[in-house]
């Protein structure tokens, strides 16, 4: 696990942000993010499993921000790499735990990924309990140390009718969009184009990285460039854990830390 510091105009906060837990429980990632002392921890989308039945559906929403043939481009680059078995993270309740843990730091906001198609009513719970803010599809207004600041979560269902009300929303603003191709496509260099920070992940650093280029990001392509970094207003995280059964290789899991 490493720490990748990135900075950006506007807010004097700290930001930490983690994308792509998938249910593991990492200490050592706990450790890190009390350690630089955020003032605001946010969550990207794929901490938790919660796609049961609907993996098919969240493959959907992505294949209509990519494009039509995304899905069956995917399908065909995916079939070589078949041995990248996930690992089972769906009876585990270390997400959880590692909310818990984290809420104690720093205020959390979280927006949900393609492996977050729905809450349990412990996930609620817990929300609710440790003050844990779930957006989904939405936005709200935060002041931390004295600043204001908005926070919206575009989800992999995303809802464009909010994403135009909110862009429109004045102020200092933070845009959580697990899928950074939901920004490239449909956002930016657009009149909706108006938010200080998007934050993403989801590529997992493409699993192996060579020449600083992912080796492969489903329904994207191979060998593919600009899928972990800071690319103007938008940060990619490289995700905070392995969630597949063949290791990395040259792509590190990594918390992002933001000075904003």
């Amino acid at each position: 696990m490493i720490t990748t510091y990135y900075k950006a105009s506007g807010a004097g906060l700290r930001f930490a942000l983690v994308t792509d837990l998938h249910e593991k429980n990492d200490e050592e990632l706990v450790e890190l993010i009390r350690k630089q002392k955020p003032d605001a921890i946010l969550l990207a989308g794929d901490i938790l499993e919660r796609i049961g039945d609907c993996e098919d559906l969240a493959e959907e929403w992505q294949a209509k921000a990519n494009g039509k043939g995304s899905r069956l481009l995917a399908n065909i680059l995916a079939f070589p790499l078949i041995l990248l078995k996930r690992h089972d993270f769906t009876e585990s309740n270390n997400g959880l735990e590692f909310l818990s843990e984290i809420s104690d730091i720093a205020p959390v906001f979280y927006s949900m990924g393609n492996h977050e198609w729905y809450f349990t009513d412990k996930d609620a719970e817990l929300f609710a309990e440790q003050g844990i803010t779930v957006l989904d599809n939405a936005d709200m207004e935060v002041a931390i140390k004295g600043e204001k600041i908005r926070v919206g979560g575009l989800s992999t269902r995303f809802d464009l009718d909010w994403l135009k009300e909110y862009s429109r929303k004045s102020g200092y603003k933070i845009l959580l969009c697990h899928h950074p191709e939901y920004y490239r496509k449909m956002i930016m260099n657009t009149e909706w184009d108006t938010f200080d920070l998007v934050l993403g992940g989801h590529y997992h650093g493409g699993q192996w990285r060579v020449l600083n280029r992912a080796v492969y990001v489903p329904r994207l392509g191979i060998m593919m460039p600009d899928m972990v970094g800071q690319f103007g207003k938008l940060i990619i995280s490289a995700g905070a854990a392995n969630s597949s059964s063949i290791p990395r290789l040259g792509n590190p899991c990594e918390l992002v830390i933001i000075d904003a």
